[in-house]
């Protein structure tokens, strides 16, 4: 019997993980999970997400993280990641209950370690002994290198290119078509900047962009929800 699987998140990457999941039933005989539905603070309860139906909000987990249902962690808005780890913990989601989404068309190297959580979409490539952190996503059409150590909830949009030797931390993103060479640091919480060619380290909360990619501003470390919707 599939797994139930709760999103917890929109049609961003929500409905790109619910996409996988029947991607994965439907053309690669893949079943181990199925869409149970989505837990969404914007979206009425009872309404749907890309077809599949709203459970309710985020206050509305603990029944669910009780029972015998999967979660998806989905929510991500770039350069709001320190807001995105302080909803995740508030929730109380065992790692054992959380989905490692990796879709068959997917190239991992020997050595690898990816954490739980995590989701890797299709024609990706993570090179071998490359570490990736908890709720970690890597879009389609992603490279990322040998050798690298990647923190937990960073995300690679799609078409980013990362080289090797990087040590990346937690809540991370590198935009659409972004570069970033090897052996750079990024700290936490720092952003890449779509289309960025990044040849040196990056700050902690530090945002990036241009080719080479130079100081744009920080982000905000104490942002509250609210504020985050405000701005969307």
């Amino acid at each position: 019997m599939s797994k139930q699987v709760i999103i917890i998140g929109g049609p961003g990457n929500g409905g790109v993980a619910a996409a996988c999941i029947q991607d994965m039933r439907v053309n690669y005989d893949i079943d181990e999970y199925e869409v149970y539905g989505f837990l969404n603070d914007f979206v009425p309860k009872g309404e749907k997400i890309n077809g599949y139906p709203v459970l309710g909000g985020l206050q509305d987990i603990t029944p669910y993280v009780e029972g015998d249902f999967y979660f998806i962690y989905a929510i991500h808005s770039i350069s709001h990641a320190p807001l995105r780890v302080k909803i995740f913990e508030s929730l109380g989601i065992p790692d054992e209950k959380l989905v490692t989404l990796i879709h068959p068309l997917t190239f991992i190297g020997e050595g690898c370690e990816i954490a739980p959580g995590c989701m890797i979409m299709a024609h990706s490539y993570i090179g071998p002994e490359t570490k990736l952190g908890k709720c970690t996503f890597v879009m389609a059409n992603c490279a990322i290198g040998h050798n690298n150590t990647i923190g937990g909830f960073c995300h690679f949009s799609v078409g980013a290119i990362c080289s090797s030797v990087l040590t990346i931390g937690n809540g991370c993103d590198v935009a659409l078509n972004a570069t970033v060479m090897e052996k750079v640091t990024m700290g936490d919480f720092s952003v890449v900047g779509a289309g960025a060619l990044c040849l040196k380290d990056v700050e902690p909360y530090q945002v990036v962009v241009g080719s080479p990619a130079k100081h744009l501003k920080y982000v905000k470390p104490d942002e509250t929800k609210d504020e985050w919707k405000q701005n969307e």
